[in-house]
């Protein structure tokens, strides 16, 4: 994998918690976007995070833990430059085309983030109240009904459009869920969650990926 210089400008006054979100939700970005590669080139064979129970906000930080896990230290973020004073900018070493999926995600949210927010609004509306999520996974198969399957089914395929997936990373998120929709389908919530705080700092002028 080639690795190289990534920059993320910075412009307007900026607080301290707003580096928190570089160091924390881009960094869980890019470990995510780094084993969907790896999958898609024959790594990782039988990663199944589907065996995670997936009954809270704890398997969702798990995950993105394991992904970061997953990548060995040369190919992490590195930090090698930060500069505030205008232009500002944060550079970065790490693995470009990487940084190039995580930048086509959020691009996506900003140029529709009224739209994208509502689809997440609906989907996460009608996914409490059909209580998915107090179905454990492994009970998925055989507790959901033919309407929760097929709302699931169309959530993914509505989000993975909007989010600007490419067909290999939608296969790669297949493998790694072992096939499990319900699964899927917490990923992706999951992965516009953290995407979106990225993309009001790239709406509002202050990063730009």
């Amino acid at each position: 994998m080639d690795i190289g210089k990534i920059e993320i400008k910075l412009d307007k006054r900026w607080e301290l918690q707003d580096f928190s979100v570089v160091t924390k939700e881009y960094v869980q970005l890019y470990s995510f976007f780094y084993v969907l590669k790896c999958v898609n080139e024959g790594l990782y064979v039988g990663l199944d995070f589907s065996t995670y129970p997936w009954g809270g906000g704890y398997s969702v930080v798990n995950f993105f833990k394991g992904s970061y896990g997953l990548t060995p230290e040369k190919y992490r973020l590195q930090v090698t430059k930060i500069q505030y004073a205008s232009p500002g900018f944060i550079e970065l070493s790490g693995v470009i085309s990487v940084a190039t999926d995580v930048s086509i995600l959020v691009s996506a949210l900003c140029a529709s983030a009224l739209a994208l927010n509502k689809t997440y609004d609906t989907i996460v509306k009608s996914y409490h109240s059909r209580r998915l999520g107090q179905i454990k996974v492994y009970e998925a198969e055989s507790r959901l009904i033919q309407s929760d399957i097929a709302f699931i089914q169309q959530s993914i395929k509505r989000l993975s459009s909007e989010f600007n997936l490419r067909p290999d990373q939608i296969n790669a998120i297949q493998k790694i869920t072992n096939g499990n929709e319900l699964v899927q389908l917490k990923i992706l919530l999951a992965l516009y969650r953290r995407a979106e705080p990225i993309q009001e700092q790239q709406s509002t002028g202050k990063a730009k990926l």
